[in-house]
């Protein structure tokens, strides 16, 4: 089955609940992986969305250079 776009709130209410759950800062792939089992997928490109959210102050995130990716993580 096909995972459908998430909108509006859903999406970003999905994005905290996965990095709430994790209780550590997780990779932009393990985010979408996460999203996946959800059966959503960001209205854009996960790592677009995730970027997004950082910039309203919504999540964080910063570059990894062990994990040689984007990380993100709650407060």
């Amino acid at each position: 089955m096909e995972p459908r776009k998430a909108e509006g709130d859903e999406a970003v209410d999905a994005i905290l609940g996965i990095l709430r759950r994790a209780g550590k800062p997780v990779t932009t792939r393990e985010v979408g992986e996460e999203m996946q089992k959800l059966q959503l997928r960001c209205p854009d490109t996960t790592i677009v969305f995730l970027n997004r959210l950082r910039k309203d102050g919504v999540i964080h995130g910063e570059r990894s250079k062990e994990l040689r990716g984007w990380i993100w993580w709650v407060d």
